[in-house]
This record gives C-alpha cells, structure tokens and sequence, in this order.
C-alpha cells in the first residue's frame, strides 16, 4: 500500500520514515513536506534498497496551499494513497510567533485533511466494488500530544507546554469533524504520545516514550490491520494514549 508521510525531517517524522520504507506492507512512501528529509542517519543504511525503490519525495513552499482542483502533479502522485501519517508541529516555543504556530499546527493540518477527503472520495468513487482497495477509507494518523485539551483549558503540566496541548487538542476536535463529515470517506486515528526520547535503555514511564515505539505503531495503524481489530465496540475508538502506545509498540517486538 501507498502511505504519505509529512514532518519527515522532524525527529518522529524521521524514524516513521525509516519504518514504512523498511515494511514490506507498504510498497510506496511519498513524503511532502518544505524540505527533503535527511536520508544520512546510520539506521537508514538498513533501508539503502527501499529509498530507491520506495520512495518519492516532494517539496512544497508552502504547506498550508493543498488545492485538490488547482495541483494535478500532487493528486497524480497521491492518486492510490490510502494512509497518512502526518508529524508536523512542535512546541509553541520553537516558533517565532503565535501566528507562525498556528499556521504550521493548525492550518497546514487542516488544509492538508481537506485534501486528502477530496482525493478519497474520488478514489473511492472510481472504485468497482466495496471490497476493492480503492473503496476502503483513507487513514489520516495524527501523531498529537500526551494530554492534548480538546477544551482549550490545559494547564501547567510537568513535561508539555499547556499551549501545545491546547492547540493539539483543538485540532484533534477538527480532525475528528472533518471524518465525521466525510461520509465514510476518512478515518481518523490520534496517537498521544508522552515526551519522545531516543534512549532505548531508559526504564520507561507513562510519560516518556521511545521514538522507535512511536514511529512503528504510526506504521503499523497506516496500515490498517491492527488498528481495526482495536476500534470495534459499540463506539469506534479514534485515540490512543502514551500507555496504549507503548503495550502497543510492545505487541509489535519494539
């Protein structure tokens, strides 16, 4: 399957990068993102054949401009795409205003799931059968934030930035209405992890989380499997928290 990645420069972005190349489920990894991603870490050495064989990248100026009607090169390119894993963001300290923030975290979000909505829609309508892939929903996995505030009205917490967590959770309310209101279209998944490191030896708590965890199970849910069998129930279940993540990861041999 065809999974689009975005914030693959970033540190989480980065190793979900590494892990759809290296998962004989995916058969093609198309980034977009402002720059390319670094294809130099010594773990990317393991995926030599598969960024040849794999991958496309594509870059954009800028990433709140996702025009369905206005960009056949992007709609061609993503034409038989059935996932996304989209890592953009950060703290609301890494940005130089708060107008900057919301633009990245919200804007490039929201546009980018417009987009896709659109492109699954017609996917699905050129489709021959309900079982054919192209009639399945797309996937959008939103890597979100431990603690995220659907209500605006976080406060101080140990190890997240209220702020962030207050926008998280804001577009996560969107994400979640823009499924809503896809007729079967998109399916949304909300991934919570707590504060990502990369040191595979720390004894973990609920509150940290390996990066290697995190990047596998965003795979692993873009494919689809898995994260099926998770939300039957008589409410369908969109969000994952920091502790599901890492019995998750564990499920996965991570």
């Amino acid at each position: 399957m065809h999974v689009l990645i975005t914030g693959a420069t970033g540190f989480i972005g980065n190793q979900v990068l590494f892990y759809a190349l290296v998962d004989n489920r995916v058969s093609k990894v198309t980034v977009v993102g402002r720059h390319p991603p670094s294809l130099d870490a010594k773990y990317m050495a393991q995926a030599k054949t598969a960024i040849v064989e794999k991958l496309t990248i594509i870059t954009r100026d800028d990433l709140s401009v996702w025009d369905f009607e206005g960009d056949p090169e992007l709609v061609s390119a993503l034409a038989d795409c059935k996932a996304c894993i989209w890592c953009v963001g950060g703290k609301f300290d890494d940005f130089a205003t708060p107008e900057e923030y919301e633009r990245v975290s919200y804007t490039f979000t929201l546009n980018a799931v417009h987009f896709l909505t659109k492109l699954a829609h017609s996917q699905i309508s050129q489709a021959q059968t309900e079982t054919d892939r192209a009639a399945q929903p797309l996937r959008f996995c939103y890597c979100s934030a431990k603690g995220a505030n659907r209500n605006g009205t976080a406060g101080g917490f140990i190890s997240v930035d209220p702020k962030m967590r207050n926008m998280k959770g804001r577009v996560e309310v969107a994400l979640l209405s823009e499924a809503s209101q896809s007729n079967r279209n998109l399916v949304v998944y909300i991934f919570r992890p707590g504060t990502v490191v990369s040191i595979t030896t720390l004894a973990m708590r609920s509150f940290l989380t390996n990066v290697q965890r995190v990047a596998k199970v965003l795979v692993d849910a873009a494919v689809g499997i898995r994260v099926e069998w998770q939300r039957q129930g008589a409410v369908p279940k969109d969000t994952w928290e920091s502790e599901e993540i890492i019995s998750w990861s564990l499920g996965l041999g991570v």
